[in-house]
């Protein structure tokens, strides 16, 4: 009998653990890979590439935090990567408002709803600048410039790109358009600026020292003052309520479980604290802006719904 009841007890045991199926492990087993859907260099990259070295060396992760670049057509290529991944938390990836502005404008078959937000890291916002040598001396004087003839200035920007639609919102508030001029990034801006092809250009804060003596700023587009440059008010204080601030944030595919998310943005938000990580910040401008949850989720449906807003004055001065 003895004998007996030990056999009954064993096959119970086994049977419970046969309905009950193996245990699940825990999250991550293996390389968690940041998809940055531009080219190595620039701003994107560089947080990435910082919020790795942290996660690294500060072993913020038991498995390796992968950056991997996927750049084409204004960052669709690598975010339609992610789009289409499993959504198990080890495919993520890392962009700006490029996202809304493509979305917006229909460029694209998805919006930020068809991701799961994970963190907004870090932001990073712009001024108004114009040559040092511009007639143009308060943003009150561009604007009355623009409003004496419609169309008669021109921006230097990317067509329908993440500054365009803020440039859409301050034409908007001033009652007025101008031309968008396609040029590129910060430098090429820079140098459409220097060289007299383009009256204004939203620049990034690095530019309030590089341009020193070439670029003369007429307003910072945050809710504060640049502490590199505080006697420059903001576009608000001057009363046009316009931001143009790009926000760093992670998403992750729709579904992704939510532990997983969890301990993805664990990691990053300590990462935000290291010195690799501060090094970054200190060298581009930006500032760490972490948002999580309810929080980031406001915060992302207010910014796309302005950019929605705006839209028919970016295809206005788009040719659309």
């Amino acid at each position: 009998m003895p004998t007996l009841k030990a056999a009954l007890c064993a096959t119970a045991i086994g049977l419970g653990t046969a309905i009950a199926g193996p245990a699940l492990a825990e999250f991550p087993e293996r390389p968690v890979k940041l998809i940055v859907p531009f080219g190595a260099g620039g701003g994107s990259d560089g947080l990435a590439r910082a919020i790795q070295a942290g996660i690294e060396k500060h072993d913020l992760l038991p498995v390796p935090f992968v950056v991997v670049n996927a750049p084409g057509a204004a960052g669709t290529v690598g975010t339609r990567q992610v789009l289409g991944a499993e959504p198990d938390g080890y495919t993520l990836l890392q962009i700006h408002q490029e996202m809304f502005a493509a979305a917006a404008l229909g460029r694209v078959d998805y919006a930020p709803d068809d991701f799961e937000p994970v963190i907004q890291a870090s932001r990073g916002c712009m001024f108004v600048a114009v040559p040092e040598g511009s007639e143009y001396r308060t943003l009150d004087d561009l604007m009355a410039a623009a409003k004496a003839a419609p169309g008669g200035l021109k921006q230097a920007d990317d067509i329908g790109s993440a500054t365009h639609f803020p440039s859409a919102q301050l034409m908007s508030q001033a009652g007025t358009e101008w031309r968008i001029v396609p040029t590129g990034g910060t430098s090429k801006r820079f140098a459409a600026l220097k060289g007299g092809f383009a009256d204004l250009a939203f620049m990034s804060t690095p530019w309030l020292t590089r341009g020193k003596g070439e670029l003369r700023p007429l307003a910072a587009l945050g809710e504060e003052r640049f502490p590199e440059m505080p006697d420059l008010p903001t576009a608000q204080e001057q009363g046009y309520d316009v931001t143009a601030c790009l926000a760093r944030r992670y998403w992750a595919p729709k579904g992704t479980p939510p532990e997983a998310v969890e301990a993805v943005a664990d990691a990053i938000e300590a990462a935000m604290g290291t010195e690799e990580v501060q090094a970054y910040l200190e060298a581009s401008g930006e500032d760490a802006a972490v948002l999580r949850g309810d929080a980031l989720r406001a915060a992302i449906e207010a910014d796309y719904g302005s950019y929605l807003d705006v839209l028919d004055v970016v295809k206005a001065t788009s040719g659309q």
